[in-house]
Formats: structure tokens, sequence, C-alpha cells
């Protein structure tokens, strides 16, 4: 924020960081999104409204590209029926930073 001898007193540089928006953000991204991150890879888990047929996400992960398409053609809310890294169907829908590539295919379907 700038300071009292500053022509734009009280005007912020950052106002997406005073707290409310990167909640908000955090919540999208990892709550409805469920893009949830640790020290190993990244969790996807969404909670989405059972009308939606799915969502296209393009996401910067560690320095690497991820498409992930998620389909939900059974209109369901949330759950894993199915993921894919790159053409290869996984056991769990977490991806593991050391199986990804610079560009990444992700298919969750629900």
């Amino acid at each position: 924020m700038e300071g009292k001898r500053s022509l734009n007193l009280g005007r912020s540089h950052v106002h997406w960081l005073t707290g409310t928006a990167s909640t908000v953000m955090t919540g999208c991204v990892e709550g409805i999104l469920g893009m949830r991150p640790d020290m190993h890879g990244l969790l996807i888990s969404p909670s989405i409204p059972g009308d939606w047929d799915g969502l296209t996400i393009d996401k910067k992960f560690r320095g690497r590209h991820l498409h992930i398409v998620i389909e939900n053609p059974d209109h369901k809310e949330s759950g894993c029926r199915e993921c894919y890294l790159n053409g290869k169907k996984l056991n769990t829908p977490y991806l593991k930073e050391s199986e990804l590539l610079d560009e990444n295919e992700v298919r969750y379907i629900m």
C-alpha cells in the first residue's frame, strides 16, 4: 500500500493478496477443482455440480504444463472412476511429480 507521501495514498498494488481474494482462489482451486498439491505431487479430486458434463483445466504445476479434462458422464458430484496420465491408467487420481513430463495430458472420469 502506498504511504502518506504518495500522491496515491492508500492505493494497493497487490489488492488480491488481502486475504479475501486469495481465500476464494484457494477455495476454487483446491475445493471445487480439487487440485491439492503436496511434497511429491498433485491429487485431483473435484467436487462439482452434478449437472456439469465436465470441465477442462490448463494448469502449470512446478514448471510443467497439465492439460486436464474432467469428464462427468454419470453426472456425479465427486469421485473418480478412472484417471489417466499421458494415456497410462493410474490406480489413483494422484499425479506423482516424478512421473510428469514437460507437457501432460490428464483424463479424469468421474
